[in-house]
């Protein structure tokens, strides 16, 4: 028992640290993405969960919604506290990685109608292709060959607009989370029925930080919320399911 709290005075002594270094956590996130951003409610899964973690780092946070392309940039410029949606790379001591704090899930998705066939990634080169802005940063080295070099690959920051795209039959395939098209699916003018292709692996994504205390305190902090009810609530509300958008535990020594 002493040890115990020992260890949560220690804790606690790190969140007040933090607390009383900062303002409130400026934390840079994507432009809207239901139902992980939701930008007019500033809500949406993603939202509510880095709003608990910050809530138990005993800091306020505000959102500032900024292009995928852009979040890493403005941390690397003195621009925000938190960079959301990274992909940890190496060889920039300056910047450090909390663990992974959400999990997309990546699909091919095609018109059931068109029968395509999709077992592999390759299988995309001679397909009109439309992908998540980032896609080809994010998803394997066979993908990235494959946007390099065909001259029907494009990829939007709007994702409502590849639901749009695959049901009008303007592209044959759209690439995007299958959250984010079952959410703009739902709601499509038109909705025929569709094939989804489990083409590519988890994707585990990670906040990016330039300072090494913050990192370590959102680290505890995100390893209490997920052994919360509140955490598996918050998936079922989103999503229907407690565990769509869990990564692997945490590990709070991780940087």
């Amino acid at each position: 028992m002493r040890l115990w709290l020992t260890g949560l005075w220690l804790l606690s002594g790190i969140w007040a640290g933090v607390a009383r270094a900062d303002k409130p956590l400026q934390v840079l996130v994507g432009m809207n993405k239901p139902p992980y951003i939701q930008v007019d409610s500033s809500d949406g899964y993603e939202i509510e969960l880095l709003r608990e973690v910050a809530r138990v780092m005993q800091l306020p946070a505000e959102f500032t919604y900024v292009p995928n392309k852009r979040i890493f940039t403005l941390l690397q410029q003195g621009i925000g506290d938190i960079a959301t949606l990274q992909i940890k790379a190496e060889g920039n001591p300056k910047i450090f990685y909390s663990c992974p704090y959400i999990r997309y899930q990546n699909v091919a998705v095609t018109l059931a109608a068109n029968q395509i066939s999709l077992n592999d990634v390759a299988d995309l080169a001679p397909l009109s292709v439309l992908a998540f802005q980032n896609a080809v940063q994010v998803l394997p080295e066979a993908f990235q060959r494959i946007a390099l070099t065909s001259p029907s690959y494009r990829e939007t920051v709007d994702q409502r607009t590849q639901v749009e795209m695959l049901q009008k039959q303007r592209v044959q395939v759209v690439v995007m989370d299958m959250n984010i098209f079952f959410y703009y699916n739902s709601k499509a003018e038109q909705s025929a029925q569709v094939q989804i292709h489990p083409l590519f692996a988890p994707t585990f994504y990670r906040a990016a930080f330039r300072s090494k205390e913050l990192a370590s305190a959102f680290n505890q902090a995100l390893q209490q919320v997920q052994k919360s009810s509140a955490y598996t609530l918050l998936q079922e509300r989103y999503f229907g399911n407690a565990t769509a958008a869990a990564p692997p535990p945490c590990n709070p020594n991780e940087l």
